[in-house]
């Protein structure tokens, strides 16, 4: 399995821009540079072969609005509009706790690539929802929130290099395997949707479910858990998702 990813002519670009408005933020008076990564689904992707024209962009120091905030600022620039494409489109999303969105981030189309600019973040959950409470967090905070080792890699812009920082990312796509960076039982009891996509995220992939991640699922605990927790709506939703697939769900489970 590759380790290294090849940009296309669009994220290459698209990386330079990024790297040239953290540098522009880094001159601002009261701002440090900001170190960006891309995140998640798109380095999965990448590293499978596959393209992706969804890119989750993660910022250190700041919340996704505010850099895309400098960002437009530093596109306003003369010496920088004949550089790059003038159809940059940015969108605010404000904070809504009602959809686990409590730090504001910001979305954009840039040449052909649908972005989402975020920072960092750390979830704490309570007992009585699936929404946590989030904060500014590290990069192995971030990491280890994820549903799965294979969706918490990030692709360092800086350094261009993937950063595994579950320990498992790599190990995990290798043997084509559904693991929680964290404890299983306490991942699912916190967000019971997660067992669902973890069987979608198999189902789509082709992978098979870790087998403490599959006694974690079939804990009545966790059933508990997901009756209180998840609506009707939420499980059509996911399970629509889980058949569109490459196999049917239930083969990535050992007891199908």
């Amino acid at each position: 399995m590759r380790r290294t990813i090849e940009l296309s002519e669009q994220e290459a670009t698209l990386r330079q821009l990024l790297l040239d408005v953290s540098t522009y933020v880094g001159t601002l008076d009261g701002h440090s540079r900001p170190q960006l990564r891309f995140t998640g689904g798109w380095v999965r992707d990448k590293l499978l072969g596959a393209g992706s024209k969804d890119i989750d962009i993660a910022i250190d120091s700041m919340t996704g609005y505010k850099f895309g905030l400098l960002m437009k600022q530093y596109l306003e620039q003369p010496d920088t509009q004949a550089k790059y494409p003038k159809s940059v489109k940015l969108s605010k999303i404000e904070a809504n706790p009602e959809k686990s969105k409590h730090l504001e981030t910001t979305t954009g189309h840039i040449m052909g690539l649908d972005i989402d600019l975020v920072n960092l973040r750390k979830e704490t959950y309570t007992e009585d929802s699936r929404n946590p409470q989030m904060e500014f967090g590290t990069p192995e905070d971030d990491a280890l929130r994820r549903d799965a080792t294979v969706n918490a890699m990030f692709y360092n812009l800086d350094k261009s290099e993937i950063e595994d920082f579950t320990g498992r990312g790599f190990q995990d796509m290798e043997r084509g395997v559904i693991k929680t960076p964290l404890s299983p039982y306490q991942t699912f009891k916190d967000d019971p949707l997660r067992v669902l996509r973890a069987i979608r995220f198999a189902s789509r992939l082709g992978y098979s479910i870790d087998a403490e991640d599959e006694r974690a699922m079939s804990d009545p605990g966790i059933w508990e858990e997901f009756k209180l927790k998840i609506t009707r709506e939420r499980v059509g939703i996911e399970v629509i998702k889980m058949l569109q697939g490459d196999q049917a769900p239930g083969n990535c489970l050992s007891n199908h």
